[in-house]
């Protein structure tokens, strides 16, 4: 990928977190104003709704604050997974060996029982 390709998507995935924790701070703000609300209604017949309104947006909130807090935590997992995997592909792969049991019980590699039996053949 080109540095400009690169920057495109990094540029994409801040800006849809900002989106994310802007979204978390408006909602924040409003509770904050559902309490204000709940405050200057306290005397008024009134009250019981502001109660209301604010304990659903007090849920609406934390259930908010989980699913952002759950987006940036898959962000990061993600991050790290792409890590582990290039670090992975850029490591030598070493095809594993082929084992084999002699008469005697014995583990072997395949290639040299392989050359042995060639070398008796060939003498």
């Amino acid at each position: 990928m080109s540095e400009q390709e690169l920057y495109g998507i990094a540029r994409q995935r801040i800006d849809r977190r900002n989106r994310r924790w802007t979204l978390w701070g408006v909602d924040l703000a409003g509770l904050i104003l559902s309490v204000a609300a709940l405050i200057l209604l306290s005397e008024t017949p009134y009250v019981i709704v502001s109660v209301a309104v604010m304990i659903g947006w007090a849920g609406v909130f934390v259930l908010h604050t989980i699913m952002a807090a759950m987006a940036q935590s898959r962000d990061e997992d993600i991050e790290k997974e792409v890590a582990k995997l290039r670090e992975a592909a850029e490591m030598d792969y070493e095809k594993p060996k082929r084992l084999t049991l002699t008469e005697d019980g014995e583990i072997t590699d395949y290639a040299d029982e392989y050359e042995e039996t060639e070398r008796s053949l060939h003498s």
